[in-house]
């Protein structure tokens, strides 16, 4: 297999000074001992953001105000905002924030929808419910037909050819996810623009991008893509804020605002100072580990170096959990055990679908746990997984998602308790 295709482990020492950063990184007060592999659920926090966001809950004043400490707590919230522009890869358009990103993207799904001229709004099965409801919601008010692509059930990602067979001269908005949060595929953004808008030049089309922007660099002017979000607690920030992008050219239409203050703004009430400074202190953190693979001084050159590095360890970390080592067998080779949609490992974010044989998901997510690995069951019972389980063809699974924070010890463990599990003496 190709370099690409096997990733590459971060230097042992590098990623020792990372897991020092980061809170509970193997244990915690309630769990004790465990290895946490459910990222796109839940998600670490770097120790200097916990301690950071409790000392500014202290304090009283409105950023807007004043006072010497609002406007310490203001320049918090410009420098925040910045770094969301280096996040997105933007150098223009305008940056909004909600108390979830699910929010964000609803907003701007409503914008365009109400705002721009078409019969009918283009989605897919993969989606998440913040897009998927949100456009099936806006159809409904606004009278439009809501078309959705295809899963492609070898790949877990989009079905291309269905989704561009369904956009035309009349589609006034497309919205796809850049990454599956369920079955971990990485869609081509950039071709699935690239060949919309030979359709209907005019395009506007949303990515939600809250799943990938944890595991890879993202440029939505290099996507060309007309809005994005993401949410800073899956990359090791936060929770409560949710941030969304809009480009220049959509940023003036209609939308919930402050109706006198600026047609371009997209803010609608005060923010929480600590959430964007939690998300300035990530940059921070991802452009340290970016300094160790790059001589570039720039902030986005940094972070780019710094994803980079994650997202091959990611896939480095991927490729021993299919393949295993010389003396423990992958998952590919576990008999009772099966993955899913794993192929091509560069098409995909740090994500294994896992079934078994003898045992449904939830009963091995249990044993898992019973055994110290955090992982989580998606099933269609469940209404945020329903969609794309149904999509794929699929009643349930385990999801497995590490980070750039995991080990090659943490993931033998895995791959010693996956095959317990899959031969029922778990």
């Amino acid at each position: 297999m190709s370099f690409e295709q096997n990733g590459q482990f971060m230097p042992d020492k590098l990623v020792e000074e990372i897991r020092e950063k980061i809170s509970y990184v193997d244990e915690d007060p309630y769990a004790g001992k465990r290895i946490y592999f459910e990222n796109a659920g839940g998600a670490m926090r770097l120790k200097s953001c916990s301690d950071m966001v409790a000392e500014l809950s202290r304090f009283p004043d409105c950023h807007k105000r004043p006072s010497k400490a609002a406007s310490e707590l203001a320049a918090m919230v410009e420098e925040g905002v910045k770094d969301a522009f280096i996040t997105f890869g933007a150098s223009s358009g305008v940056v909004c924030s909600q108390q979830t990103v699910s929010w964000c993207l609803a907003n701007i799904t409503g914008a365009v929808v109400l705002s721009t001229p078409g019969t009918n709004i283009v989605t897919t099965d993969l989606e998440h419910p913040a897009t998927s409801d949100s456009a099936t919601y806006y159809a409904q008010v606004a009278g439009k037909e809501l078309r959705s692509a295809k899963i492609d059930e070898k790949t877990g990602g989009i079905d291309v050819d269905d989704l561009l067979s369904k956009v035309d001269k009349d589609t006034l908005l497309l919205s796809f996810i850049h990454a599956s949060n369920i079955t971990g595929a990485l869609n081509d953004a950039k071709y699935i623009v690239k060949e919309a808008r030979r359709i209907k030049p005019d395009l506007v089309i949303l990515l939600d991008s809250t799943q990938h922007i944890p595991h890879g660099a993202v440029d939505v002017e290099d996507l060309g893509v007309d809005a994005a979000g993401f949410t800073p607690y899956k990359l090791m920030g936060k929770r409560g804020l949710g941030v969304g992008w809009v480009s220049e050219r959509i940023s003036a239409i209609p939308h919930v605002r402050v109706v006198s203050g600026s047609p371009t703004n997209w803010e609608f009430g005060s923010c929480e100072p600590a959430a964007w400074k939690s998300w300035s202190m990530v940059v921070d953190y991802v452009c340290w580990a970016g300094s160790h693979f790059t001589k570039e001084t720039g902030r986005r050159e940094q972070y780019v170096a710094g994803m980079n590095a994650f997202e091959l360890h990611e896939r480095a970390i991927l490729s021993r959990m299919l393949n295993g080592t010389k003396t423990i067998p992958g998952v590919r080779d576990i008999p009772g055990a099966a993955i899913h949609f794993v192929d091509d490992l560069t098409k995909r974010d740090c994500i294994i679908p896992l079934t078994f044989d003898r045992v449904d998901p939830t009963t091995a997510v249990r044993k898992y746990r019973e055994n110290g690995i955090s992982v989580y069951q998606r099933e269609r019972t469940n209404p945020m997984s329903r969609r794309t389980l149904d999509g794929c063809g699929l009643t349930g699974l385990v999801r497995v998602s590490p980070m750039h924070y995991n080990t090659k010890d943490e993931v033998d463990r895995f791959l010693e308790v996956t095959a317990k599990i899959a031969s029922g003496e778990l």
